[in-house]
């Protein structure tokens, strides 16, 4: 249940407003609901949400993966329901989205599969990568791609934060698996 009542969109104007009514609609829009506490933020909030989840250099299975990692880790429901979703529509195989549940640690997934879980882990864990990790991510990434998926993770950590503390629901019905 929210911890808060989800604010209207009816007295917002501007930009704002039309984006708001775009992303508001049957089964989403609960957390853009719930970031209308922060008008302003909000704005802001959904340019870097889209400019980190978009407009990088990451191949989006591995993308959907990190995410769904963050948000086991982060114990962030909201962010698992709807990134299951989007995962397989990128193609992401059901072993991969269990696999983001459990961890580095999972069988059945590939080399490349298991370091990255371990890289958002350690990302999660220790706010930073060692210097191993971080070698062998530019040796199989490139710096571009490194520098991407550091502040996907850190963006999505802090989304879940949000989620978490404000108590956003999965919405009702909520969308199918």
């Amino acid at each position: 249940m929210a911890r808060y009542s989800y604010p209207s969109i009816d007295n917002l104007t501007g930009n704002l407003a039309k984006e708001m009514r775009e992303r508001i609609g049957p089964g989403r829009g609960n957390v853009w609901r719930m970031l209308l506490l922060t008008p302003d933020a909000a704005e802001k909030f959904i340019a870097f949400s889209e400019e980190v989840r978009n407009q990088n250099a990451i191949p989006s299975e591995i993308r959907e993966l990190m995410i769904l990692r963050v948000g086991h880790l982060c114990n962030a429901p909201y962010e698992v329901h709807h990134h299951k979703r989007i995962g397989r529509s990128v193609g992401l195989s059901e072993v991969s989205i269990a696999a983001s549940a459990i961890g580095s640690t999972a069988t059945g997934i590939d080399r490349s599969e298991k370091f990255v879980l371990g890289m958002v882990e350690e990302l999660v864990e220790n706010k930073q990568l060692c210097q191993a990790t971080f070698d062998q991510a530019v040796a199989e990434y490139g710096v571009r791609t490194v520098a991407d998926m550091v502040l996907m993770v850190g963006f999505y950590t802090m989304a879940s934060m949000f989620l978490n503390s404000f108590g956003v629901e999965v919405e009702q019905p909520p969308i199918k698996d």
